[in-house]
């Protein structure tokens, strides 16, 4: 009898465990499959509040450029120049939108006086499929603009500044330093996109499980752990078919990476930095912009903050412009010196 309900029980257990197994696997390749997808852009697309009402150049003023990352993969941008030499701003946008949703931001800082170099990351907009990464390979695309940007005549030397948005900020932060940017703002970046990703396997799950028509506890109780094992599992497989990393570290960069570059050119170069983030955004919480701003700070790199009261994942300049402005042109000038454009004085 004993042998028999031992036999029942591991047959229990096993079931259990094979269907465990069948689920994570499922659940990694849909994950995977959603979120390194090219092309795909957001269903639900959140109201930043960027300015709308600064006319674009004349189309005399814009041009159309392709170029390719070090891997070959092609990539889409814009230039707006100005009529004489001027710094010039990169435009990085988030995950899953494209260089068309940064124009309004690109009009109001080339009627500041700025060039501007907007552009599409791989898997986005007008640029070529590639698996998207959400930061480690990203970092090649914004490599390759910077150097675009070096080459336009109307650039001044030293005069690079990046400004991304979400993952494009983690990006500007993921990407060794270059002696020709003076500046970057970081618009609501992320310290550990595994953390971020977490959080948004646990909310998917979570909306599955309460369409069940039956509450149970204990599905709720082990989403956690189940959607740690789906990210642990599916950052493992994305590395081994991609060749890099699914987890971007930009804390682990500003950290240990900076270091390493000061070693091998044995002179620090250390980009400054402003953080502006929203003190409610629930998509990247406020504590990544403080443990990006202590581990800067600590490394030595000029860090300035600016958060701004509101819910909204990139939504401070929505909520609060003036300030917003008034923190950005005063970093800019203090960084930029004699090179800020007179309009922008003005």
């Amino acid at each position: 009898m004993l042998h028999l309900w031992l036999s029942i029980v591991l047959a229990i257990v096993s079931g259990f465990v094979v269907l465990l197994a069948c689920g994570l696997l499922g659940a990694t390749g849909y994950f995977l499959h959603v979120f390194s997808r090219s092309h795909m852009p957001l269903n639900d697309v959140f109201d930043w509040g960027l300015p709308v009402t600064t006319p674009e150049p004349p189309l005399d003023f814009q041009r159309v450029l392709q170029f390719a990352a070090a891997d070959g993969t092609q990539l889409c941008a814009d230039f707006w120049a100005q009529t004489q030499p001027a710094p010039t701003i990169i435009l990085c946008h988030g995950y899953r939108i494209s260089r068309e949703r940064l124009r309004p931001v690109a009009a109001l800082q080339y009627a500041r006086g700025y060039n501007v170099l907007l552009f599409d990351f791989r898997g986005h907009g007008e640029s070529a499929r590639a698996r998207i990464s959400a930061g480690c390979a990203e970092v090649q695309d914004l490599e390759a603009a910077i150097q675009l940007a070096r080459q336009q005549q109307e650039t001044l030397s030293g005069a690079l500044i990046i400004h991304g948005f979400s993952m494009g900020a983690a990006v500007a932060l993921l990407m060794p330093p270059a002696p020709d940017v003076a500046a970057i703002i970081a618009d609501s970046p992320y310290a550990r996109a595994d953390h971020v990703i977490l959080r948004s396997i646990c909310s998917e799950i979570m909306h599955v499980i309460k369409r069940l028509p039956i509450r149970v506890p204990l599905l709720e109780w082990l989403t956690p752990a189940f959607a740690y094992l789906v990210l642990m599992l599916g950052a493992g497989i994305f590395r081994l078919f991609a060749g890099y990393s699914l987890l971007a570290r930009p804390d682990h960069t500003l950290r240990y990476g900076h270091r390493r570059t000061a070693r091998l050119r044995q002179k620090r170069h250390r980009t400054p930095l402003l953080l502006m983030h929203a003190t409610g955004d629930e998509i990247v919480p406020l504590a990544h912009a403080h443990a990006l701003a202590t581990i800067a700070s600590a490394n030595g790199i000029p860090v300035e903050t600016c958060f701004v009261t509101c819910q909204a994942h990139c939504g401070s300049y929505g909520q609060d412009p003036h300030r917003y402005n008034t923190a950005l042109y005063r970093f800019l000038a203090r960084h930029l010196g004699s090179m800020l454009p007179a309009l922008h004085r003005g």
